[in-house]
């Protein structure tokens, strides 16, 4: 029962639903997880940094200022659709590179949906192999029968 406890909390603690919407303001605040997409000029200067085709930028904002962003940068998007990862390597965006600069919001009502899927399942499954005799109920003695 304490690994069904743990491995239900494990799944709380790591599953969540965002989106990504415009932001709000000019300027973000370091620490902010952004998606910056690439003007077609910025993704040709910047293909020896982080690679040919690059549509969009993703990561955690260490510095903002007037002319440029860096970022710690955790995946790459591409013109065809794959998405590259990264491991946090620091890369600056001059501003003029940049097209559209969305923030990550958590998707408050499908991430509850998800866990309370999520439980549900682990519910069921609990209940399901106590009935059908998977799981010891713990009533039963050690003696032989007469």
């Amino acid at each position: 029962m304490r690994q069904l406890a743990f491995a239900l909390l494990a799944t709380w603690g790591t599953t969540a639903c965002y989106y990504y919407q415009p932001l709000a303001t000019p300027t973000p605040t370091p620490g902010s997880y952004l998606s910056v997409t690439l003007t077609d000029t910025g993704a040709d200067h910047l293909a020896r940094t982080i690679g040919p085709d690059v549509r969009s930028v993703r990561g955690r904002l260490l510095t903002s200022d007037s002319g440029a962003l860096t970022f710690s940068v955790v995946a790459v998007s591409l013109h065809h659709g794959e998405d590259v990862t990264w491991k946090g390597e620091p890369v600056t965006l001059s501003r003029t590179y940049v097209s559209a600069l969305q923030q990550r919001r958590l998707a408050k009502g499908r991430t509850v949906l998800i866990i309370g899927a999520t439980a549900l399942g682990f519910v069921t499954t609990y209940k399901v192999s106590q009935g059908i005799g998977l799981i010891p109920t713990g009533s039963g003695g050690g003696g032989s029968p007469k």
